[in-house]
């Protein structure tokens, strides 16, 4: 099982490599130049955790600021290596590894908010630094550079970029969980596969998520599914004779004719669910329940679900999302409901009344800072929805008290929130 996970990891990061890196192709998608991570890392070894854990942090940007902004926050998933930062959205991959005593990375950004990207590459030799790394407990301001070169959608004339380490990522008292709408964000961002997709799930903890939101509908057969619309539509599928709704057809049916937007098949949660749990390290997922989506049918697989995360001692949460007072009387129906994991978007008194692990309401109604803290009290957690504005974004993690923040744009929260 390991064997695969990582195969499938690498994959995901390679399609990532692939899809990022370019302006957009005749069919509206981004298209990204190849970093060539291949041949710069070749006789490298993988960068071992001790590294990967100290090399963490915020980095002042000396050189590159034109596209990085002032500064960056640089994050490990595995041996993957992510820059995010403020302007536009941006976020940055890396394959990585250790030649000669230097750290090699080779990689491309992009910013998600518009369609700029470019290659990527960054080294930290002796002289740098890295010796640093191992010689000390942590880092300090100045201690370690970063230098390397990008290219922006104006040429291939390589720019330089510098970073010069600043200090330790940001860590609260109370963990905060940065959720990803639709399994990774919407499909208007151009990302590298459909949203709602076991594809873009994969891809979810590069952008700096740690859970993920996904809309479960039921198809004619009683197969949940993962899609966002009541009707199949050519905003999330590519035009194939189906019209109507999700739920007038057979699983089999979505499965033989329906190709979403890059391709790929509307997943069964099953498949979605197993996915997070063996291919990810997501510790989150918010199950969105739409109307022909029966309550009691989530709750079979929720509990499957948990089951199978204990077994593994994986730490993963699944919640049933209750977006309105039909779903929150079907999920009172439920015998068991006290003890079934739920999200409540309403009222505080209805998380009481559904005894909700988590409150979601939207970010228009503000940080309520006081309901936040007396919900915290009674030991249950708080995620806001649906934040996307940087402005409102560091608002809400700078002045609330949330546990947590839904988006589509997951590594502009990240900056925000692990930049402080």
């Amino acid at each position: 099982m390991r064997i695969v996970f990582r195969r499938r990891r690498l994959a995901a990061v390679f399609l990532l490599g692939v899809l990022l890196v370019s302006a957009c192709s005749e069919d509206g998608r981004v298209v990204v130049p190849d970093a060539d991570a291949q041949t710069i890392l070749v006789g490298a070894v993988n960068v071992p955790k001790v590294y990967r854990d100290k090399l963490e942090g915020v980095y002042t940007v000396t050189d590159g600021n034109v596209i990085f902004g002032p500064q960056v926050v640089l994050k490990w998933t595995g041996t993957t290596l992510s820059l995010f930062w403020e302007r536009s959205a941006g976020v940055a991959f890396f394959a990585t590894g250790l030649r000669d005593s230097s750290l090699l990375c080779a990689g491309s950004w992009r910013t998600l908010t518009n369609t700029e990207t470019g290659v990527v590459t960054l080294q930290c030799g002796p002289a740098d630094g890295i010796g640093a790394v191992l010689r000390s407990d942590s880092l300090t301001d100045g201690s370690l550079v970063l230098q390397g070169t990008f290219s922006t959608p104006d040429g291939p004339q390589k720019r330089p970029l510098r970073l010069v380490y600043k200090r330790p990522l940001y860590a609260g008292p109370r963990p905060f969980h940065i959720i990803a709408h639709r399994a990774g964000g919407r499909n208007s961002d151009r990302l590298p596969a459909s949203e709602n997709t076991v594809e873009l799930v994969r891809l979810a903890e590069f952008y700096g998520s740690t859970g993920v939101e996904i809309d479960v509908q039921l198809t004619a057969d009683g197969v949940p599914v993962i899609y966002h619309d009541e009707y199949l539509n050519l905003r999330l599928n590519q035009r194939s004779g189906l019209v109507g709704t999700v739920g007038s057809y057979t699983f089999a049916q979505l499965e033989t004719f329906v190709r979403l937007i890059n391709g790929e098949r509307i997943p069964s949660l099953r498949r979605m669910l197993s996915t997070i749990l063996h291919e990810t390290n997501l510790k989150f997922v918010w199950l969105d329940s739409k109307p022909s989506m029966p309550i009691s049918t989530l709750r079979i697989a929720q509990r499957l679900y948990h089951d199978s995360a204990a077994a593994l001692g994986r730490d993963l949460r699944i919640l049933i999302g209750l977006p309105d007072e039909d779903k929150v009387n079907e999920f009172l129906a439920l015998a068991d409901y006290r003890q079934a994991p739920a999200l409540c978007e309403l009222d505080p008194d209805d998380v009481r009344r559904t005894n909700a692990a988590v409150w979601a309401p939207r970010w228009t109604l503000g940080t309520q800072n006081a309901e936040v803290e007396a919900l915290q009290a009674e030991g249950r957690r708080a995620f806001v929805w649906t934040l996307d504005v940087s402005g409102y974004i560091r608002q809400f993690v700078r002045d609330g008290r949330f546990d947590g923040i839904l988006t589509n744009y997951p590594s502009l929260v990240a900056y925000h929130y692990y930049a402080q």
